[in-house]
C-alpha cells in the first residue's frame, strides 16, 4: 500500500487529493482558491476521510504557500492523515499541455521541467501555475519522485485528417501547429466508465463525450481511439466555455488589436478572460448564476445561456455524425454533472436522432451521481460521469514507478 498526493494546479487555484493505491482509496481532498488575488485573501477547503470538511479564508499569495498549507493540513496531528510527508511515495501533477514532446506520463528531472517550461506560451494560463507547484514541492519534499501527467497525452491517437490544420505542412514540422486537445484524463475516465455502464470493451464503441465546465470541450471516441476534440493548439479552441470564446474568426485578433490600439498578445488575454458564458452575460462565468438570472428575466443571461447550448449541440451533432452513429453520449465535469436544466434544453429536439431524455431521470442525476439519463428505449444512451481527473493521474503515476522500478 502506498500513498500517492496528487494536485492539479488552476491559474488561481490548487486543488488535490491523496490516494492510498493500488486500492484507490481517497484519504484527503481538497482545494484552495483565489490564490494570489489582489485582496490578498483566498478561501479553502480541506476534508480527511470520514470526517466534517474544514472550510474559511486565508492570506495566500501564491501557489507556493498554498502546497504549504495543504502539506501541513496533511499532516497536522489532530486534522491530517499522515505522520509525516515521508509516508507519500509520489506526487502526480496536472500538467496542461505536452505539445510535441511529452507523449506519456513523465517523471520529472531537470531536462523535463526545462522542456515544460518552453511550452508556457502554449498555455499561459495553465503552465505556470503548475511548473510554479513542482519547483515548490521539490523544494519541500526534495528526493519525492514527481510525475507529470499531460492532458494532451490521451488525444494523442487522433488521425492526422483530424489532427491536422489546413496549412502549410512545414507549420506543422517546423513550428508544432497542430490541434492537440485537453481535458484527456476527465474524457479517459468517462470512456472507461461507459464501457464499463454499457458491459462492452471501449474499442467496440463510439461516444462523444463532453466535459463540461468553466473549461468545456467535448472528443469523439471511435472504437479505440480519439477520433476528434473541441479543442486544438490551446484550450481556447472550441465550444462556449466560462470565460472563452471558443471558435471564433481568426481574423478578430488583429481587427481588434488595431481597433482597441492593442498587441495581439492583450487581445488573446482578453479572449482568455473576458469572453464566453461571463462576457456575454455580464455577470459571470458559473452556470448557476446565469441561470438565476435568467429565471429572473435577464435577456444577457438568456443568450448567454441560449449560445451555450446552441454551441453544443452543434458540437454534438456533427461529432454523432462523423462517427456514423454512437452509442452513446457521456457527460462529466461540473456542468454536465449538476446542471440538469441544461442537458434538459440540449436534447430537447433530439428524439427523432435517438437522443431520447428520461426528464425525471435527468432532475434526479446530480450531486456526485451517476448513471443513465435516457430513456430505457433510446438508441444513444445518455449517461452522466461524475469526473475523476485526480483518480486517472493516481493510477498513471503508480504504473510510471512501477515500470521505472521494472527497467
Amino acid at each position: 500500500m502506498s500513498q500517492i498526493l496528487v494536485l492539479n494546479a488552476g491559474s488561481s487555484s490548487l486543488k488535490y487529493r491523496l490516494f492510498r493505491m493500488p486500492g484507490e482509496e481517497t484519504l484527503a481532498s481538497g482545494l484552495v482558491e483565489r490564490v494570489g488575488e489582489s485582496d490578498g485573501w483566498a478561501r479553502f477547503r480541506h476534508q480527511v476521510a470520514g470526517r466534517q470538511p474544514r472550510v474559511g479564508q486565508t492570506a495566500c499569495q501564491d501557489h507556493r504557500q498554498a502546497l504549504t498549507m495543504i502539506l501541513e493540513e496533511l499532516t497536522d496531528p489532530a486534522r491530517g492523515c499522515l505522520t509525516s510527508l515521508d509516508e507519500l511515495q509520489a506526487v502526480g501533477h496536472r500538467v496542461v499541455h505536452g505539445g510535441e514532446v511529452f507523449h506519456s506520463p513523465t517523471l520529472v528531472d531537470d531536462v523535463a521541467l526545462v522542456r515544460m517550461a518552453e511550452l508556457v506560451d502554449l498555455a499561459p494560463l495553465h503552465m505556470p501555475p503548475a511548473l510554479d507547484c513542482i519547483a515548490a514541492c521539490r523544494l519541500l519534499m526534495p528526493g519525492l519522485p514527481q510525475v507529470a501527467h499531460f492532458d494532451t497525452m490521451f488525444h494523442r491517437s487522433m488521425p492526422d485528417h483530424a489532427y491536422l490544420y489546413p496549412v502549410p505542412p512545414h507549420w506543422h514540422s517546423e513550428y508544432g501547429i497542430r490541434r492537440y486537445g485537453f481535458h484527456g484524463s476527465s474524457h479517459e475516465y468517462a470512456v472507461e466508465q461507459a464501457a464499463r455502464r454499457l458491459g462492452r470493451p471501449a474499442n467496440e464503441l463510439r461516444l462523444v463525450t463532453a466535459h463540461l465546465g468553466n473549461g468545456a470541450s467535448l472528443t469523439a471516441w471511435d472504437r479505440g481511439r480519439v477520433l476528434d476534440t473541441s479543442m486544438g493548439f490551446t484550450p481556447l479552441e472550441g465550444v462556449m466555455m466560462g470565460t472563452r470564446p471558443g471558435w471564433i474568426d481568426a481574423a478578430l485578433v488583429p481587427h481588434l488589436a488595431r481597433r482597441l490600439g492593442e498587441t495581439a498578445e492583450a487581445v488573446l488575454e482578453r479572449l482568455n478572460h473576458e469572453c464566453g458564458l461571463f462576457g456575454v452575460s455580464g455577470l459571470s462565468r458559473d452556470l448557476r448564476v446565469i441561470a438565476q438570472a435568467r429565471s429572473q428575466g435577464n435577456q444577457r443571461a438568456d443568450l448567454a445561456w441560449r449560445m451555450f447550448v446552441f454551441r453544443l449541440l452543434k458540437c454534438l451533432g456533427g461529432y454523432i455524425f462523423a462517427l456514423g452513429g454512437a452509442e452513446a453520449v457521456v457527460l462529466t465535469g461540473g456542468i454536465g454533472e449538476n446542471a440538469w436544466e441544461l442537458r434538459q434544453d440540449l436534447f430537447a429536439a433530439t428524439t427523432s436522432l435517438g437522443l431520447e431524455l428520461d426528464r425525471e431521470a435527468n432532475r434526479d442525476t446530480v450531486g456526485g451521481r451517476d448513471g443513465f439519463i435516457s430513456t430505457p428505449g433510446s438508441p444513444v444512451k445518455l449517461l452522466v460521469v461524475p469526473a475523476q481527473e485526480e483518480l486517472v493521474i493516481a493510477r498513471a503515476v503508480r504504473q510510471r514507478l512501477a515500470e521505472t522500478l521494472a527497467a
